[in-house]
Protein backbone atom coordinates (compact mmCIF):
# COMPACT_ATOMS: atom_id res chain seq x y z
CA UNK A 1 0.00 0.00 0.00
CA UNK A 2 1.54 3.58 -0.64
CA UNK A 3 0.96 5.93 2.03
CA UNK A 4 1.39 9.79 1.07
CA UNK A 5 2.09 12.46 4.09
CA UNK A 6 -0.76 15.17 3.14
CA UNK A 7 1.70 17.74 3.75
CA UNK A 8 1.10 20.70 6.95
CA UNK A 9 -0.13 24.69 7.14
CA UNK A 10 1.59 26.65 8.09
CA UNK A 11 1.30 30.48 8.84
CA UNK A 12 -2.49 29.48 6.95
CA UNK A 13 -0.51 27.93 3.59
CA UNK A 14 -1.02 25.08 2.65
CA UNK A 15 2.39 22.84 2.04
CA UNK A 16 3.35 19.80 0.26
CA UNK A 17 5.66 17.21 2.08
CA UNK A 18 6.94 14.60 -0.29
CA UNK A 19 6.80 11.86 2.27
CA UNK A 20 6.44 8.53 0.82
CA UNK A 21 5.63 5.11 1.96
CA UNK A 22 5.10 1.82 0.41
CA UNK A 23 3.83 -0.71 3.08
CA UNK A 24 1.62 -0.62 6.12
CA UNK A 25 -0.18 1.33 8.54
CA UNK A 26 1.89 1.13 12.17
CA UNK A 27 5.22 0.66 10.17
CA UNK A 28 8.10 1.98 12.06
CA UNK A 29 8.75 5.08 8.96
CA UNK A 30 5.10 6.53 9.40
CA UNK A 31 5.44 6.70 13.19
CA UNK A 32 9.15 8.25 13.47
CA UNK A 33 7.49 10.81 10.25
CA UNK A 34 4.59 11.48 12.56
CA UNK A 35 6.52 12.73 15.82
CA UNK A 36 9.00 14.43 13.58
CA UNK A 37 5.66 16.58 12.57
CA UNK A 38 3.88 16.43 15.52
CA UNK A 39 7.14 17.95 17.54
CA UNK A 40 6.53 21.02 15.05
CA UNK A 41 3.10 21.67 15.80
CA UNK A 42 1.99 24.49 17.46
CA UNK A 43 -0.71 27.37 16.29
CA UNK A 44 1.26 28.40 13.81
CA UNK A 45 1.71 24.88 12.26
CA UNK A 46 -0.47 22.09 11.70
CA UNK A 47 -0.21 18.58 10.08
CA UNK A 48 -2.37 17.16 8.03
CA UNK A 49 -1.80 13.22 8.41
CA UNK A 50 -1.71 10.50 5.45
CA UNK A 51 -3.33 9.71 3.16
CA UNK A 52 -3.12 6.35 0.96
CA UNK A 53 -2.83 7.20 -2.65
CA UNK A 54 -5.50 6.44 -5.08
CA UNK A 55 -5.75 3.44 -7.76
CA UNK A 56 -6.18 4.95 -11.27
CA UNK A 57 -9.67 3.66 -12.23
CA UNK A 58 -11.69 3.98 -14.95
CA UNK A 59 -13.96 6.98 -15.78
CA UNK A 60 -17.88 6.72 -15.33
CA UNK A 61 -18.14 9.51 -17.94
CA UNK A 62 -20.45 11.80 -16.32
CA UNK A 63 -19.53 13.65 -13.25
CA UNK A 64 -15.71 13.04 -13.26
CA UNK A 65 -15.76 9.84 -10.49
CA UNK A 66 -13.82 6.92 -10.62
CA UNK A 67 -15.85 3.69 -11.28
Amino acid sequence: MLIICKGIKKNQIFEKCPFLHDGEWGDKELIEHQKYHNCLENENYSWLGFDVSQPLGKFSGRDGKRT
